[in-house]
């Protein structure tokens, strides 16, 4: 297939690039030059220009858009600026695969899509974009939900984050490159990790067993826990998976025990600088 990745230089676009199975014809799109030089066709362009991707998007298949300031974003970029990168890109991406006759789109949305704030009023808005380009052009569009899977601060801010509502950043990348090829063709997805409590676990969890719960699924939690303070979140909520395993092949890999086998030793931490 003919792959275009927008947003090829940011944390995704890098990911899926190296994910993607090399037989793939792959292109590459961002607003800025990669550093160094690209191994793929570069094209510079402004997702929120009108006809910026249609060189770009010249015989592709599938586009693989990534550009959206994110939640973290909110408070430095202005409300006029999210809308112009979520939806008015978003627009402008699916205008070039209605000229171009891509198949489809595999689109990143957001678990944020649940919340209250400007952001998620965009991503509202941007998978509302992705309905119709669907039903009214039969362009296939797999929309994708991650949780937070931003650059963490440091190790200990990368597992504190699996407690709450993060994902690995693997988990996001291997279901972007899954969308490029399922049976699917169009739905929503969320892509968060499989924590496997039980109806039990919640239960004693809301009575306050909080470490000893995380403790029980994750063999050494409790130790990490208190000893680095880690803040727990108040409540356990096991997703739902089902539809993300069948219909998406999604495979969620990484959770807080993954983090204690790969970066803890003797009941410590092992800080390691980000690559």
């Amino acid at each position: 297939m003919k792959i275009l990745i927008t947003g090829a230089t940011g944390s995704v676009g890098t990911g899926v690039l190296e994910a993607l199975p090399q037989q793939h014809d792959i292109r590459l799109s961002d607003i800025a030059s990669p550093k160094g030089a690209a191994s793929q066709p570069f094209f510079t362009a402004d997702v929120r220009e009108p006809h910026a991707l249609d060189e770009a998007a010249q015989g592709v298949d599938v586009i693989i858009h990534t550009p959206a300031y994110h939640g973290i974003h909110m408070g430095t970029f202005t409300e006029k600026e999210f809308y112009d990168l979520n939806v008015t890109g978003t627009f402008e991406m699916f205008q070039t695969a209605v000229r171009n006759n891509v198949r489809r789109v595999v689109w990143l949305s957001s678990m944020s899509f649940f919340g209250d704030d400007f952001y998620a009023y965009t991503k509202k808005l941007g998978e509302q974009v992705c309905e119709f380009y669907h039903r009214k052009h039969g362009i296939e569009v797999l929309m994708l939900r991650p949780a937070d899977f931003t650059p963490f601060r440091s190790i200990k801010h990368y597992g504190e984050r699996l407690l709450h509502g993060g994902v690995d950043r693997r988990d996001v990348i291997q279901a972007v490159v899954k969308a490029t090829t399922c049976e699917q063709r169009f739905g929503a997805y969320h892509i968060v990790r499989d924590d496997r409590f039980t109806e039990a676990d919640v239960i004693a969890y809301a009575q306050g067993n909080r470490v000893d719960m995380w403790e029980k699924l994750y063999p050494g939690a409790r130790g990490i826990i208190e000893k680095y303070g880690f803040n727990l979140p108040e409540t356990i909520h096991p997703a739902e998976l089902s539809r993300e395993k069948q219909e998406l092949g999604y495979a969620p890999s990484y959770n807080f025990g993954t983090f204690l086998d790969e970066f803890t030793r003797d009941n410590a931490i092992i800080e390691t600088k980000q690559d």
